[in-house]
């Protein structure tokens, strides 16, 4: 299983079967008052580990993210039409599982 670390936690893009999951996590960075274009990647993750650790996982698991940009109207009255964003479902997974 391939994976990456942050924040102690295992960012995997695939599903595991042998993973217990503790629910889905979500976040979105951007809106009409921050500026997204100044994150990246590691911010998402760094968003994402906090929930999972708050679910008591160890691992983000069907791990998803990108950038999209707001639209034409609500970038009218942003500072940015930016809005990165990550999802995916906190788990527990063995040592094993992550070998």
């Amino acid at each position: 299983m391939f994976y990456t670390m942050a924040d102690g936690i295992a960012f995997v893009e695939s599903t595991s079967p042998r993973a217990r999951r503790l629910g889905s996590v979500k976040v979105e960075i951007g809106g009409v008052f921050s500026h997204a274009q100044l994150k990246n990647l590691d911010d998402v993750k760094q968003l994402l580990a906090q929930q999972v650790k708050l679910k008591g996982g160890n691992a983000l698991i069907d791990f998803t993210y990108g950038q999209k940009s707001v639209g034409i109207f609500r970038s009218m009255i942003s500072l940015d039409d930016v809005v990165w964003y990550g999802s995916g479902t906190a788990a527990v997974l063995t040592a094993d599982d992550l070998r």
